[in-house]
């Protein structure tokens, strides 16, 4: 069994840069955050799970006949989903949300046809930078907050997606461990 996702990453030096310096910051906050590792940083497409490695051709199959074209996406706004229970921190898309949802349907319509299970829930693009750790408490999560709201606008750039990658998860004591199976270039 393989451990995979389909994604897009961002690899613009000037985003990571800016989505780094807050990073730092908030993890001065002391908040109990596991910060996502600057080589990590994707907008996951698909969660596909533990797949079969005999299925793992028929998902490169799907990218590598998928026709769509390559696209700008503007990041902005430092979120989380449900502040009363912050589990998850990232930054939003504006520029680029309507395409990323398209190309997310598209691959999961492909995935549909193979028999892939498929989540049901409206996708939304985000881009995690810090996970809430297990036995955080509201107090301690108070200063990450401020950060939010400090950071609500804030635009981090805009950069072009060219690829979509099928990735392997391997799960260690440190953190995940990304691995590229497939890469597909957009046209």
């Amino acid at each position: 069994m393989i451990r995979s996702f389909i994604a897009l990453e961002v690899t613009d030096e000037t985003i990571l840069n800016h989505i780094k310096k807050i990073q730092e910051e908030l993890g001065r906050a002391q908040a109990r955050l596991k910060l996502v590792e600057p080589q990590n940083l994707h907008f996951t497409l698909h969660f596909l799970g533990n797949v079969e490695s005999a299925r793992i051709p028929d998902v490169k199959e799907i990218l590598q006949e998928l026709e769509f074209p390559a696209f700008d996406i503007e990041l902005s706004g430092l979120r989380c989903f449900r502040p009363a229970r912050l589990r998850v921190v990232w930054v939003g898309v504006t520029k680029g949300a309507d395409e990323c949802i398209r190309l997310q349907q598209l691959i999961g319509q492909h995935l549909r046809e193979r028999r892939f299970p498929v989540e049901g829930r409206k996708y939304s693009p985000h881009l995690t930078v810090a996970r809430v750790r297990r036995g955080a408490n509201r107090s301690q999560l108070s200063p990450v907050l401020d950060i939010l709201e400090q950071y609500a606008n804030h635009e981090f750039g805009v950069t072009r997606i060219k690829e979509v990658k099928l990735k392997k998860s391997t799960l260690t004591p440190r953190g995940p461990i990304y691995e590229d199976l497939e890469v597909r270039e957009l046209s």
